[in-house]
């Protein structure tokens, strides 16, 4: 072969004394092709430099029908009550399926290698939370052709699907300000941007809406353990409420296990919600309504999350010169039977 000569399937075709279709085959792994025979084609592709993926026609429609997405294994399995992400994960694998999809699961953090050989075969990534910068860089500069999604992703440039975090730190405000709350506390991670957005919006909120209000903040870390991250939260709540004064009559946690564990806290510590405390989480579990009292939440479409995150990825596969975009899904409440007005707390 004449090294000025672009390779294609007929030239590889002459070298190897095998016709065209022989080549085509045995490139996409037809069965009537020997082992044999499909060695040497691949050698020689090798060899030549043919970027057959790239130039078949049916590598790439089957490269298309599959996609990649990445949980990491912190988020998809360290979750043991509520499940979150294993639930967002199943959904958006179901969607997929419907839609002539095939969904591949991946952990870009911790297992990026071995994605790879996921990833050579994927024509787009879903992104189901962080994923480390460096990692990400790595992949497109691999696969510069993939598609990108992200799903509290917090990755630029590329289109974002999720609730409008703000919003929601937005609406738990309002329903404390018309209670006429003045001085309420969060207790979050603020690690993960949707947090620290939810965080926002119900600090400014509030403020807003009661001049002169006071929010206090009790932030965590989690070490994706579940005893481990229990000890620091139980740990940060006791020293907030052991030296503040006057206490809070509000609590929002915008992440519904957070919610859980305040709730408890406080009444393992003799406090009456709503009567001392009113209490809104995020999330929409129904073990939320087994409690008493129920809990107040505010929450989004887990359904309609996954279906705008399959219908935007399918819109990039049409159109791939479409710009980002940033598709919300809107917030719901339910008022639960954790809020009150405020009356004044007796100290711990």
């Amino acid at each position: 072969m004449n090294s000025r000569t672009k390779p294609t399937v007929r030239t590889i075709a002459a070298e190897l004394g095998v016709s065209a279709m022989t080549i085509t085959r045995a490139l996409n792994g037809h069965p009537k092709v020997s082992r044999e025979t499909r060695e040497r084609v691949l050698s020689k592709v090798k060899e030549v430099g043919y970027d057959f993926r790239a130039n078949s026609r049916i590598a790439r429609q089957e490269r298309e029908r599959n996609v990649a997405i990445h949980c990491g294994d912190d988020k998809l399995f360290s979750d043991n009550i509520q499940n979150f992400y294993m639930r967002l994960h199943y959904l958006c694998q179901r969607r997929l399926t419907a839609e002539g999809l095939r969904g591949q699961l991946v952990d870009l953090n911790v297992h990026v290698e071995t994605a790879f050989p996921v990833l050579d075969n994927c024509g787009s990534l879903i992104l189901l939370g962080p994923v480390r910068p460096e990692q990400l860089e790595i992949v497109k500069s691999r696969y510069p052709e993939l598609q990108l999604i992200s799903v509290f992703g917090s990755v630029d440039d590329v289109t974002q699907v999720g609730p409008d975090d703000y919003k929601g730190g937005v609406c738990a405000a309002r329903r404390f300000a018309e209670l006429g709350h003045r001085h309420a506390v969060v207790f979050a991670n603020l690690a993960e941007f949707g947090f620290r957005r939810r965080y926002g919006g119900f600090v400014a909120e509030l403020q807003a809406l009661q001049p002169g209000a006071r929010v206090d903040l009790i932030e965590f870390s989690e070490q994706h353990e579940q005893h481990a991250d229990d000890r620091t939260r139980r740990q940060r709540l006791e020293e907030y409420f052991t030296r503040v004064s006057p206490l809070p009559t509000a609590c929002f946690a915008p992440n519904g296990y957070a919610g859980v564990f305040l709730a408890d806290f406080l009444t393992e510590h003799g406090w009456r919600i709503p009567e001392e405390f009113s209490l809104i989480t995020y999330d929409n579990l129904e073990l939320f309504d087994f409690r008493t009292p129920a809990l107040a939440r505010v929450w989004f479409d887990l359904k309609e999350l996954a279906a705008q995150t399959v219908s935007a990825l399918q819109n990039q596969l049409r159109n791939r010169e479409c710009k980002p975009v940033s598709i919300t899904i809107d917030n719901e409440f339910t008022p639960g039977e954790s809020l009150a007005a405020p009356r004044e707390a007796s100290r711990i």
